[in-house]
């Protein structure tokens, strides 16, 4: 009877498709060592290009990921959004 109790608690290994919590610090990583080179600061503050939402925001990074063919995973996409919300459009964390 014990070894089928602890069985139940034991945790369960999350899928491999699970995300972790987004790491600005990653991110910041990333950006500064693929993006950096064509964005200056001042992309992120022109008025009329301005990400309205952080899933804009996400969308955006996709995109130049993929265009770029950096083969970026959700992971490493979430974690420079999470960077350029935090340092560069004031969204709040997730």
């Amino acid at each position: 009877m014990l070894a089928v109790t602890a069985l139940l608690v034991l945790p369960l290994p999350l899928p491999a498709s699970a995300q972790s919590v987004p790491d600005p610090e990653r991110g910041r990583a990333l950006y500064e060592n693929h993006c950096q080179v064509c964005h200056t600061p001042r992309v992120h503050s022109r008025i009329n290009k301005l990400p309205i939402s952080r899933a804009e925001l996400q969308e955006i990074v996709d995109r130049w990921q993929r265009e770029e063919q950096l083969r970026w995973s959700a992971q490493d996409v979430a974690d420079v959004v999470e960077f350029l919300g935090r340092t560069r459009y004031g969204y709040a964390s997730q």
